[in-house]
């Protein structure tokens, strides 16, 4: 008997292309499900002519996908409960770009051009390792830090093993043999207590995010998985049954937000070994899946740190970044308190790009740091 229950909640954040040298053709093959596209993108030349190349094929490759998801809608979509949808339409499509080859590009005054020809997917972004490729290059290859422990009948977190176990070793395997960069056990071990070990496994996400900061990982995996085994009667005979109770999440060290949870129970009879290596394959499948479709959808949430702040000089920054940018759709001050204040920044455009507009604000501020999409600035 095998009993699945998946529960989920992800995180959405916008991804940019990895730059490519005209004429390269990328990745895989056509099939039924791909659109071939031809998008063109431009940028101003503000700073530099790469940054401003950077920004064209960004923009080439989103309108692809929108091009390409397009040709999947139905014109009777478009309007639901009398307000227009089209506008929400992309961020949900679950489209991607599979393969591109640059066709064109060039300086045409001061806007950078590209044209591209792209073949756009909407399957579901775990099923082509190619396009696993593409996500992961443009997120800036992402390393992982996973933190999962299996706990036997009599066992709870006081009884914790700070070496990790099968189900963390197979977890690891998972991700690596998908393309992701993974922190491996030596370094782990290295920094992790087992006080905050417990609290991570609890669900203190705070945590979690300092120890990915620390470990070099832009995404930790952590949770349980309670092993309990009876004697049930099958088919006339009595055989040991395997039931594996797994509580797993996907944290961004960048925000500390979440990017993914996943939630069920597995039995399998006559083998533990067989039932917990499902139990980690689907964990970490599940996961993986969940944060590949979280950087499909064209939104990215940029966390901003800012010292020497006062309210005049928040209320300009609000409004610079609204104007300014690109791609902008909300600046949210979160808190605001002695001289540091905090802002969220929610765009369909990527967080390198929020910094590079950052950075040309001089006048204001001066950008002291950036780790994933957390940047850190100080007011003039």
């Amino acid at each position: 008997m095998l009993v699945l229950l998946f529960t989920a909640a992800c995180g959405a954040q916008y991804h940019s292309a990895e730059p490519q040298t005209q004429g390269t053709v990328h990745l895989s093959t056509a099939s039924t499900e791909d659109t071939e596209v031809v998008a063109e993108g431009v940028a101003a030349v503000t700073s530099s002519v790469d940054i401003a190349r950077d920004h064209a094929l960004d923009d080439a490759l989103r309108k692809a996908v929108e091009q390409g998801v397009g040709t999947w809608i139905d014109s009777e979509t478009r309007v639901s409960n009398f307000q227009l949808i089209e506008d929400n339409i992309y961020s949900r499509s679950r489209g991607y770009v599979s393969s591109y080859r640059i066709i064109d590009e060039g300086l045409e005054g001061d806007l950078y051009r590209v044209v591209l020809r792209a073949m756009v997917k909407t399957r579901a972004v775990g099923d082509d390792l190619s396009a696993i490729g593409i996500l992961l290059a443009e997120q800036g290859r992402p390393r992982v830090m996973v933190l999962v422990r299996e706990l036997g009948e009599n066992e709870n977190l006081s009884d914790l093993r700070m070496d990790a176990d099968a189900v963390e070793t197979r977890i690891m395997e998972h991700f690596r043999d998908r393309g992701f960069p993974v922190v491996d056990e030596a370094t782990v071990g290295a920094i992790l207590q087992a006080d905050q070990l417990r609290l991570i496994l609890q669900g203190d996400d705070e945590t979690a995010k300092l120890m990915g900061l620390r470990a070099g990982a832009e995404i930790v995996i952590a949770g349980t998985i309670h092993h309990q085994s009876e004697e049930r009667q099958i088919a006339g005979s009595y055989r040991t049954v395997h039931s594996y109770t797994a509580s797993t999440r996907a944290v961004s060290s960048a925000t500390g937000s979440l990017m993914a949870g996943s939630a069920f129970t597995l039995e399998l009879p006559f083998s533990e070994t067989a039932a917990r290596d499902r139990t980690a394959d689907s964990t970490a499948a599940y996961l993986e899946n969940a944060i590949l479709e979280g950087w499909t959808v064209s939104e990215n949430l940029t966390e901003i740190f800012a010292s020497g702040a006062d309210y005049a000089k928040a209320s300009e920054l609000r409004t610079s970044l609204g104007e300014r940018v690109r791609g902008v759709s909300d600046v949210v001050i979160r808190n605001l308190s002695g001289a540091q204040a905090t802002f969220e920044v929610v765009s369909e455009t990527t967080s390198a790009e929020i910094l590079d507009a950052l950075a040309e604000m001089n006048d204001l501020l001066t950008v002291t740091g950036f780790y994933g999409n957390r940047i850190e600035i100080v007011f003039r």
